[in-house]
């Protein structure tokens, strides 16, 4: 040992036996440990509440409208109508208390789907009983009510609320077209203009108009969120949804919205600043919230967002950093997560659905001025990143019908897939053994049933001593036994990944099988995914219930053409290596902790032959703590071991990236 190297090893035993021997790492920022939305200056809590929760009056409040005086009431106030109900409730637009009921104008059988105002006439939007949509007009008080004529929506048409834009349009949300389509106020026709729903698609029944931006305010929520908690703002010269608020503390499911600067009242704000009323369907209540003050600009979309989810349902996020945004939010499903500085580049934070799809979202902000909302499906949770990835198709993410299932087609009876592996041989030729930490299904269809939101399919892995055909079952080894738990999927990839990887070393087969528990009690319905296309290597298929009591090829039963998703993902196993021997000399000793220092921190040093040996502290890594971890455990007693192996052996799950191509110490 030279001499400058000497002496670093004596200054890191000098600052560990003084520093307590402790090596920690921070805990990342966004771990989901506190109630969403905590520490954001601009989510809205209970504290921005101006006014409410009011219980509403009828059984499913849906559209309102703001009636500032003179009106009927002599106070301003704000009309609540009932999908169910001919009567609708007026209430004073301050204290919200209730003042008097008024007629619609629906025709039996039909429906009452919104309302707003000019300030001398009100709006109906009416779903009548052969499902058009019309437009109708009555006085302030109900009376006089006239037909205007069909609503001119585009697509699939079921009017929602509506939104007077203070000339002679009226903005009506089309629930069943996903948009807002501009209607006439003389005649209903279309006007010409559309904008789409901020989510793409997803629940929000309320429109309204906020006459001093020249905006629409919408309430929405993701496709599968069955929550609508988020408030937009958008241009219709744009279409572009910015400035989304979140309401969850106050409001489940927005179904009617208005502001305190309609067209038919503007700059009205009665409670000093800019207000919005919300008709929460969730709880059938009426809330007042302070909304944003300023119209928002629009800032350049937020560049190289990445969305990927892991095996544990962890969802990582990230972006290409941006010190000029003060902040980037999160949203999953609609509800806010977190708001993190715009230079992080990155969050991180444990999924509230597992398993299942969730969408994702983020914008950011700097000032009043906002990026637009990008948006994403991801399923969680996700799979191994292992470096190996095997699968007989050649086009393993090609889906077509005709996978059969042995069930009276609104559930199946118990049935298992099966495939089988030899990874060392053609065609996957893999040199050494490998951990299976992985196994990737292709799912046509998964119906959990009415009540489920999950269904069972059990996973088992197998050795096959004789390496020839599956049957029968009795002879396989079973190596591994795991149940899973499927959401709703319709044609998606589904990770069923192991609690413990699988070691799997060359010349063993391994054989797949995917069993679906008898779902016809619970109405259970699962479909492999599968293709017609090549396959180096025959699925096989087992269904007591249909006659089939041992797995057999496809072919062999008549269906040559379905070749089953079911692929491996994980990573190779390492060589056999002592932990901490990082010269491969076959020992531990000063001259290991040297070796580490030399190849992070002098140039020109040759790279380890085994890093799994240098990573001492067993993180994944190699970094200066395992030379602080060896020297401490060396030099300072009472220090713990070393983490195994402590003599030749593999590198113990769960594995990581480290490889040891080769190691001296254990030839």
């Amino acid at each position: 040992m030279n001499s400058k190297n000497f002496r670093i090893a004596v200054l890191l035993l000098t600052l560990i036996s003084s520093t307590s021997a402790g090596w920690t790492q921070s805990v990342p920022r966004g771990w989901l440990t506190a109630p969403a939305g905590s520490g954001s200056s601009y989510f809205v809590d209970p504290a921005d509440l101006l006014a409410g929760p009011t219980p509403l009056q009828g059984s499913s409040a849906l559209g309102i409208c703001l009636v500032p005086e003179p009106n009927p009431w002599s106070v301003d106030a704000v009309i609540v109508i009932d999908i169910f109900s001919f009567e609708n409730w007026v209430y004073d637009a301050v204290t919200l208390d209730p003042l008097d009921t008024i007629l619609n104008p629906t025709p039996p059988g039909a429906l009452t789907t919104g309302i707003t105002t000019d300030g001398t006439t009100l709006f109906w939007a009416i779903v009548t009983a052969t499902g058009t949509s019309d437009l109708w007009r009555t006085d302030l008080d109900g009376g006089n009510p006239a037909l205007v004529g069909t609503m001119g929506l585009q697509g699939p048409a079921f009017a929602g609320g509506l939104a007077w834009n203070g000339s002679n349009g009226i903005w009506a949300n089309n629930i069943s077209g996903d948009r807002y389509d501009l209607i006439s106020t003389s005649d209903g026709s279309y006007l010409g203009a559309s904008i789409f729903h901020p989510d793409g698609s997803g629940p929000g029944n309320g429109v309204a108009w906020r006459s001093d931006c020249e905006r629409l305010e919408v309430p929405h929520g993701p496709a599968r969120a069955s929550r609508v908690t988020s408030i937009s703002i958008i241009d219709p010269l744009t279409d572009v949804a910015l400035a989304p608020m979140a309401v969850a503390a106050t409001a489940y499911f927005i179904n009617g919205i208005e502001t305190s600067r309609s067209a038919a009242a503007a700059g009205f704000d009665p409670f000093g600043v800019y207000s919005i009323w919300v008709v929460d369907n969730g709880s059938n209540s009426l809330i007042v919230l302070e909304g944003r003050q300023q119209c928002p600009e629009a800032l350049d979309p937020i560049n190289a967002i990445e969305y990927r989810a892991t095996t544990n349902g962890e969802i990582v996020v990230t972006w290409e950093a941006d010190s000029s945004l003060d902040s980037v939010d999160i949203r999953i499903d609609g509800e806010l997560q977190d708001s993190l500085d715009g230079a992080s580049g990155q969050w991180s934070g444990i999924s509230p659905i597992l398993p299942g799809l969730v969408t994702l979202q983020i914008n950011g902000h700097s000032g009043n001025s906002w990026t637009p909302t990008s948006s994403s499906e991801l399923l969680v949770p996700g799979c191994s990143d292992g470096s190996i990835q095997l699968s007989h198709l050649d086009l393993p993410d090609l889906f077509e019908p005709g996978t059969p299932v042995c069930g009276s087609g609104l559930a199946h009876l118990s049935q298992s897939y099966w495939r089988t592996f030899n990874h060392c041989e053609a065609p996957f030729s893999q040199t050494e053994g490998m951990w299976v930490e992985s196994i990737r299904v292709a799912v046509e269809n998964s119906e959990p049933g009415p009540g489920f939101i999950t269904q069972p399919v059990i996973l088992r892995l197998y050795e096959d001593p004789n390496r020839d055909s599956i049957a029968p079952v009795d002879t396989l080894l079973e190596l591994h036994e795991q149940q899973f738990q499927i959401p709703p999927l319709v044609q998606q990839h589904f990770c069923l990944n192991l609690n413990s990887p699988l070691a799997v070393e060359c010349g063993t087969q391994l054989v797949v099988e995917l069993e679906l528990v008898d779902g016809s009690f619970d109405e259970h319905l699962f479909v492999l995914g599968s293709n017609s296309q090549g396959e180096s290597s025959a699925g096989n298929y087992s269904a007591a219930s249909c006659g089939i009591a041992e797995p057999v090829p496809f072919a062999t039963l008549g269906w040559g053409s379905v070749h089953i998703g079911i692929d491996l993902i994980g990573r190779n196993l390492s060589r056999p290596f002592i932990r901490g021997d990082s010269n491969g000399d076959g020992s531990r000793n000063l001259a290991d902790a040297i070796r580490i220092l030399e190849v992070l921190f002098i140039p020109g040093s040759i790279g380890f032959d085994c890093s799994d040996a240098a990573d001492c502290n067993d993180d994944g890594s190699v970094n200066l703590a395992d030379a602080v971890t060896l020297l401490s455990y060396l030099f300072i007693p009472g220090t713990p071991p070393i983490a195994d192996p402590s003599s030749c052996g593999i590198d113990p799950p769960p594995p990581d990236s480290l490889l040891c191509e080769e190691n001296a110490g254990c030839l």
